[in-house]
């Protein structure tokens, strides 16, 4: 397959092979043949590598979203990289959700950080439940905290690993609404899913892979 991606760009791959092709961008799968390229040159991730590199944030399914955390903590959580011991329930690791490649490019603290997390939340749709533990939200705000956590790092290129997985289909179509605004003229977003109303409504072009 041959596949690019332009600032200012929304592109979804539709196709069950998505994640893969996602963990092969992130080194998470070697690549038997081809060539990955970002800002023009060679790309050859290793998944320990992630954090040199500049620019991109990827979210992940289901990972690392803490009940009893507020919506709010939860977004930081995320942000600083590493969650707090007493969050993390027994046997899990510390996955949070979004893998941060790149993401000392955006390290604020304090109350800076938290004012850039109100903001991506309210943005995103989900500013009334800012200090709600995350277990009393409805599980299809759950989406949104994680991409309010990819976007406090600015990333030039957003990648959405299946977001709508669990989602009702108006709930759906409203998250598509708020990813076009997020692709700007200097980052884009990339997508998989295998919803392909979704995708005709969230993308300006689609991809279709067909093993």
């Amino acid at each position: 397959m041959s596949l690019s991606v332009e600032p200012g760009q929304v592109v979804a791959v539709v196709g069950g092979a998505g994640s893969t092709l996602f963990d092969t961008v992130c080194g998470f799968v070697r690549p038997e043949a081809g060539e990955i390229t970002w800002r023009g040159s060679a790309l050859r991730p290793r998944p320990h590598r992630l954090t040199t590199l500049g620019g991109l944030a990827r979210t992940l399914q289901g990972v690392g979203l803490y009940g009893g955390l507020t919506v709010l903590e939860n977004v930081l959580v995320g942000a600083a990289g590493v969650p707090p011991v007493a969050a993390v329930p027994a046997g899990r690791h510390g996955g949070v959700g979004v893998a941060l490649l790149g993401g000392a490019q955006l390290r604020p603290r304090g109350e800076e950080l938290r004012q850039l997390a109100r903001d991506a939340l309210t943005r995103l749709g989900a500013g009334e439940y800012l200090d709600a533990e995350l277990a009393a939200v409805p599980t299809s705000l759950h989406i949104r905290v994680v991409l309010a956590r990819a976007l406090l790092v600015g990333p030039e290129l957003l990648v959405l690993d299946d977001p709508t997985a669990g989602l009702e289909a108006a709930e759906a179509a409203a998250l598509a609404g708020m990813l076009r605004p997020q692709a700007g003229s200097d980052h884009a977003v990339l997508i998989t899913t295998t919803d392909a109303e979704f995708a005709a409504l969230s993308a300006d072009r689609v991809v279709t892979l067909d093993p």
